[in-house]
């Protein structure tokens, strides 16, 4: 009962909010997409209500009759056409049927990531998106992984989260919203902020960790080092890591170091998850050489998978490709897997414009520090989502849309604020709040 009072509590003031313009009906939507009320107020009244498709018309309608000026850049068109190769693909599928049901919640998610492009045109728009974010997945995901390392130390947390799904593609969405929080913990204007903040971050890793994700600990890795290398402060860095380390690694019991220890096993050793991997990208291989131009349809890899599994149900059937990549490619071929790849490429390049021009002093440090947040985040998805099939999931293509609005606010951004000067010297942004 006190759950379903703070959801409706929270509804209200975020309905009051999005009144007041579309970047707060953004925000309100981005809310209930990755929190989830209905599922975590546990009331059926709330799952009838289909809170996300209500919440998504307002914004689209509130955009549409707002000043907002709907524009395209090169990286925008990149979404809409990776939207329509798509229907291509799912239109000649030999399971279009099945194929359309998911291209059409893809495009919901490609509509509101294109209207976060042009929604946020200031520092403060793009800090207000991302606490919300932030807020809306990490707190819940945070209180599982200090109830965890407090109550149970060690013990697998096999809980799923609805905006997310399973243990290993929990353990990539924890992961890759870790920079997230970590660049809004050292842009924050007070101490106990940055506290918070450094508190949200060990509970998160806890509970990416506390998945026992093989896939999820290699991406955990490949962030550490690149934040690390990214750092203007590697000492200060390092130190932080190495207490973080201090308070999780001692929690993790030897049954989480031995399913660690099997991600570098030889051939001969591989487990039935690994070996079953091979299969599976396998399989993709055969499903994309024999359609090479459009693939086997829009997330239709799982329906398809029996036609072209080889072992005879050795796997068991309509399996899933336990990849990014491979599933991209035998779903909308290889000018499908060009698209996608292109997309993700010009998400790195954006951040990487941005950190350069921010450590010549041309913008706020600020946007340079969500840039490196970005980036660490896309090397979180590279490498975990090589193992789990992510590539649709609307958090990525969410963080996509906001490497877009980073670049652009870095354009529009006052003449004061993009004087030459060095890092530590360059003005600090203005944080406003407000729909602009």
């Amino acid at each position: 009962m006190l759950r379903s009072i703070f959801v409706v509590v929270l509804l209200a003031i975020g309905s009051v909010f999005a009144l007041q313009g579309p970047l707060y009906a953004a925000g309100l939507y981005l809310w209930i997409a990755y929190f989830r009320p209905e599922y975590w107020a546990w009331s059926d009244v709330f799952k009838t209500l289909d809170l996300s498709y209500y919440a998504g018309a307002y914004l689209v309608l509130r955009t549409i009759f707002s000043s907002t000026k709907f524009t395209l850049n090169r990286r925008s068109v990149l979404l809409f056409a990776f939207l329509a190769y798509g229907l291509l693909s799912t239109a000649l599928s030999p399971h279009a049927a099945y194929a359309f049901h998911y291209w059409q919640a893809f495009a919901k998610t490609v509509i509101v990531s294109y209207l976060l492009t042009i929604l946020i045109t200031t520092p403060s728009e793009l800090r207000l998106i991302l606490l919300v974010i932030t807020l809306s997945l990490g707190i819940e995901g945070a209180k599982q992984g200090w109830s965890d390392l407090i109550i149970s130390p060690g013990a697998q947390n096999m809980n799923l989260v609805p905006f997310l799904g399973d243990n290993n593609v929990v353990a990539i969405g924890m992961l890759m919203l870790l920079p997230i929080v970590a660049a809004l913990g050292r842009t924050a204007d007070t101490l106990w902020k940055r506290r918070a903040f450094q508190l949200l971050t060990i509970g998160m890793l806890y509970r990416a960790l506390s998945t026992y994700s093989r896939g999820g600990f290699v991406a955990c890795a490949a962030v550490a080092v690149m934040y690390w290398w990214r750092s203007p402060y590697k000492m200060r860095t390092a130190l932080a890591g190495l207490l973080a380390v201090a308070i999780v690694v001692p929690a993790l019991p030897s049954q989480f170091w031995s399913r660690m220890s099997t991600i570098a096993t030889a051939a001969g050793q591989r487990d039935r998850s690994q070996l079953g991997r091979f299969h599976f990208w396998n399989v993709a291989l055969s499903m994309a050489n024999d359609r090479p131009a459009v693939g086997v349809g829009f997330n239709a890899y799982e329906a398809a998978y029996d036609g072209y599994d080889a072992s005879n149900g050795e796997y068991s059937t309509a399996r899933s490709v336990h990849s990014v990549w491979f599933g991209v490619l035998a779903e909308m071929g290889y000018p499908g897997l060009f698209l996608y790849l292109l997309i993700v490429a010009q998400g790195f390049n954006a951040c990487r414009r941005v950190r350069r021009r921010a450590a010549r002093g041309e913008i706020c440090k600020e946007l340079g520090r969500y840039a490196t947040g970005f980036e660490a985040a896309l090397v979180a998805f590279v490498v975990g989502g090589s193992f789990v099939p992510f590539q649709y999931n609307e958090m990525l293509w969410h963080f996509f849309a906001l490497t877009i609005a980073l670049e652009s606010v870095t354009v529009a951004a006052p003449v004061v604020e993009r004087r030459a000067a060095p890092l530590e010297a360059t003005p600090a942004c203005t944080f406003a709040w407000g729909p602009g």
